[in-house]
């Protein structure tokens, strides 16, 4: 099985020109320890049957200064949290960024600010796996938000102002042992967009 490096998944050529039309954010390095049964999901999507190297979150703010949540059917009972969607193996940063969002929320945005990328190393005992995250921040009128992709399970949508997402991550990383990988791995950028937003 081919061993899968963050080499793989980020073109340095791409995030450079990401960073020089719309700011050089930030690169977060972290390891987050995982399950075997999470581990294993990771590795089917990333390796045995790629469908994705990587995904865009989108920090949809409206022009009150409030940025967009979303939540899924899914999803344990009032959780909300970021939008974000996987880029495909052979498609562009930005162009997964604009399909996401019109999926997602049936807005239209514009590129405001490229927060930096999260670059995950997923780890279960010796077992490696890396995945990148790129933070954008998108401005959108007062629009009601929509979701376009009735398979994403999309259910409500709320607005909070930037400190909020401290207490979003927080919520995240007090989830049930069930929800308990996925809640720390989806925590970590709500405090990144956090600190960047009220810098």
């Amino acid at each position: 099985m081919k061993t899968l490096t963050l080499a793989d998944l980020i073109n340095e050529d791409e995030l450079s020109e990401l960073s020089a039309r719309y700011g050089s954010g930030q690169r977060h390095q972290v390891t987050v320890d995982i399950s075997a049964v999470a581990y294993d999901e990771w590795l089917e999507k990333m390796v045995r049957h790629p469908s994705r190297r990587g995904e865009v979150v989108l920090v949809i703010q409206r022009p009150d200064g409030r940025v967009l949540l979303h939540t899924k059917r899914f999803y344990p009972k009032a959780v909300f949290r970021l939008p974000s969607g996987g880029v495909h193996p052979d498609e562009a940063v930005l162009a997964g960024l604009t399909r996401e969002a019109k999926e997602e929320t049936g807005l239209d945005v514009s590129v405001d600010r490229f927060l930096g990328t999260v670059e995950y190393e997923f780890r279960n005992n010796r077992r490696r796996l890396p995945f990148v995250s790129y933070l954008f921040l998108l401005q959108a009128d007062s629009s009601r938000p929509l979701a376009q992709d009735s398979g994403e399970g999309i259910t409500g949508f709320r607005y909070v102002s930037p400190a909020e997402l401290r207490q979003v991550a927080t919520q995240l990383r007090e989830l049930p042992s069930r929800w308990a990988d996925w809640g720390h791995f989806r925590a970590l950028a709500h405090d990144i967009v956090a600190d960047a937003l009220q810098s």
